[in-house]
């Protein structure tokens, strides 16, 4: 199967807005975390920065930087 980006909005939200949406805690942040389908968002980059355990999967991670950026600003 083969991912098409002109049919997806890649989107995605930082440390903050996750803490906010999933009114996530400190002891919530410290826990090991699986982000599915959280497209280039900087969450993952942030708490990894952060010393924090977390993998993100998404079908977009299939495409290049380049081919999301073009999405991006399509």
């Amino acid at each position: 199967m083969t991912l098409k980006l002109r049919k997806i909005i890649p989107w995605g939200r930082n440390l903050l807005e996750y803490k906010q949406m999933f009114s996530l805690t400190e002891e919530d942040i410290n826990k090991k975390i699986i982000d599915c389908g959280g497209g280039p968002a900087s969450f993952n980059f942030e708490m990894k920065k952060n010393g924090h355990i977390i993998t993100s999967v998404d079908p977009l991670y299939q495409a290049t930087k380049q081919e999301i950026k073009q999405r991006i600003k399509e």
